[in-house]
């Protein structure tokens, strides 16, 4: 041992004191940490997939940084700004792609499993600005994600730790707008499959008038969101439900398990069994 390391390690000892209790100490977190975790980097608009026109599912939770450049997240069709030094984490089965990102980017995907944690469960919404602390706690993580430490217990010990630090189950929902997608969200959720004449009724506002002002907020037609709204959370239901795809099909208002499937396929990219067995 060094003496440099051996001084730090004397002026740390110099502060612990004897415990009250020499059977109770220190715990780690009773709940499951992240697991499979991978890193990856982009530097290049031109890298980021998907983009505009191209926005598409995924099964994993990713938690970006961004160390330069700048950009537009768009999360279920909301755009949410992406500056350097902030970040975003994006929960499993999230519609997303980028727009006007600048041609020069440094910016780190980190990408895991979560087991016990969906989607539903929690607020994940908005940026974050990692503090000093924070950010020590991510050089921690990457450190020990490549060689030589190359350490996965370690290392997802700090990808928790900073997940908690930036996103506390303890932060109050943020206030909710009133936009026009924000209330068709909300709708849509309360009755997967609503027929348009109906949520129309619903939003108290005619089916054109709700049309033209679906389109002109969102960027895409009404019918396309709600049939892509339904089939993620249809995907929601197989993955963290455990739901049969019969048992989806039915809930998301489809006609038969043919019908849901060829949809399925067709918008997210995999047959619904291929979702279900993934597990969560």
């Amino acid at each position: 041992m060094t003496n440099r390391k051996h001084d730090d390690l004397s002026r740390l000892t110099a502060r612990v004191r004897a415990p009250s209790d020499y059977y109770q100490g220190l715990r780690r977190r009773e709940e499951a940490a992240p697991d499979n975790i991978l890193l990856f980097v982009r530097r290049r608009k031109e890298d980021l997939r998907p983009q505009r026109g191209g926005d598409a599912f995924h099964q994993r939770w990713v938690l970006l940084v961004v160390l330069a450049g700048s950009g537009e997240l768009r999360l279920d069709r909301q755009p949410v700004r992406l500056e350097p030094g902030s970040c975003m984490l994006v929960p499993p089965l999230h519609l997303h792609g980028y727009v006007n990102v600048t041609p020069r980017i440094h910016w780190l995907f980190i990408t895991f499993e979560w087991p016990g944690h969906t989607a539903m469960s929690e607020n994940w919404r908005g940026t974050r600005k990692p503090d000093a602390q924070a950010r020590r706690r991510l050089a921690e993580l990457v450190r020990n994600y490549l060689p030589p430490e190359r350490n996965g217990a370690v290392a997802s010990a700090h990808l928790l730790e900073l997940l908690r630090q930036l996103y506390p189950v303890t932060v109050p929902l943020p206030a909710p707008t009133h936009s026009l997608l924000t209330a068709v969200q909300a709708a849509s959720k309360i009755a997967p499959g609503e027929t348009l004449p109906r949520l129309a009724k619903r939003l108290g506002i005619s089916e054109s008038h709700l049309r033209a002002r679906f389109r002109s907020e969102a960027g895409l037609s009404l019918g396309r969101y709600l049939r892509e709204a339904r089939l993620r959370e249809a995907a929601l239901w197989l993955r963290e439900e455990g739901l049969s795809v019969k048992a989806a099909a039915e809930r998301a208002k489809y006609p038969d398990i043919f019908t849901f499937s060829r949809a399925f396929r067709r918008v997210l990219g995999r047959p619904p069994s291929a979702v279900r067995n993934a597990g969560p």
